[in-house]
């Protein structure tokens, strides 16, 4: 299984919005296949930009500090650069660190670690 982040930008807004997914098949098609219900196109973002991809369950959770690491690096939730309404990882979440360094090690890293 793959893993995934991505980014749309708003047609509109200038805004970015940061998801992420997971599926079988090459990272485009599964994006795009996300992409295809995703709640954020009706109201004008545009089609995803594939950031990275990796694979299994360590992969997984490199996806999950990856999407945090670039709301934060936009500006985080609240910023006027950013689409999204809530974080990728709680700041609560007692994993969220070790996504945050699992993260550094798939892709290197991208914005300092926002949780408890």
């Amino acid at each position: 299984m793959d893993f995934l982040s991505d980014k749309k930008l708003s047609n509109s807004q200038g805004k970015i919005y940061v998801g992420r997914t997971s599926g079988f098949g090459d990272p485009l098609s599964i994006m795009y296949r996300r992409f295809s219900s995703h709640h954020m196109r009706p109201i004008g973002y545009g089609n995803p930009r594939l950031d990275v991809a990796a694979q299994g369950i360590a992969g997984r959770y490199a996806i999950r500090g990856r999407e945090q690491q670039l709301i934060d690096f936009y500006g985080g939730v609240g910023s006027p650069r950013v689409g999204n309404s809530i974080r990728g990882v709680s700041r609560s979440n007692p994993a969220g660190r070790g996504f945050h360094l699992l993260s550094n090690q798939y892709f290197g890293p991208l914005a300092p670690y926002t949780g408890f």
